[in-house]
């Protein structure tokens, strides 16, 4: 009894460092992701900066800053802005979201409509609530989903190669 309590003290010490080791895993994997659709995806606008904007709690804007803040992309120097301001909102090209509220995604999807700015969630339901561009974890794979009628209609082009890998999605008639 004694040794299964040492074994068990031992497994609750190491479980919490590998799970946060995990997690660590997926958001580096996530800004991956983030700064490969930077050579991916073409804006109307030209300009020697790309600005990632970040709305969301948790870890997963700290380590987009760490890894692509001041990065170049294509001749292009990443900045990352962790919650931007509605000025800065406006020089965003790029916005990632993590796990928002129903109303706060709703919210900031209507903030970034009409402007060449790429919306990238985290959630199951990110591209089918308008946003761009999903990073969704399906078992041990990270997949990309992609709304084309949210693309589109911002103006961006997503190169094909890209949306080869990518599942398509599109807007439930609800949401509209």
């Amino acid at each position: 009894m004694r040794w299964f309590t040492v074994v068990a003290v031992a497994l609750l010490c190491v479980m919490p460092t590998e799970l946060l080791h995990a997690q660590q895993d997926e958001y580096a994997v996530r800004a991956a992701y983030v700064f490969n659709l930077t050579t991916y995806v073409t804006w109307p606008r030209k300009r020697d900066r790309l600005v990632v904007g970040v709305f969301g709690d948790g870890s997963t804007g700290p380590i987009l800053s760490q890894v692509l803040d001041r990065k170049m992309s294509d001749g292009k120097t990443i900045h990352v802005v962790l919650h931007p301001s509605e000025s800065e909102l406006r020089d965003c090209d790029i916005l990632y979201v993590t796990k928002p509220s129903a109303a706060e995604l709703h919210s900031i999807l209507k903030r970034a409509a009409g402007q060449p700015v790429l919306t990238v969630g985290e959630t199951d339901e990110f591209t089918r609530a308008g946003g761009m561009v999903g990073l969704v974890r399906s078992g041990d794979q990270m997949q990309i989903q992609v709304n084309l009628a949210s693309l589109r209609a911002a103006q961006l082009q997503m190169s094909s190669r890209l949306l080869r890998l990518a599942v398509i999605t599109s807007e439930r008639v609800a949401d509209r």
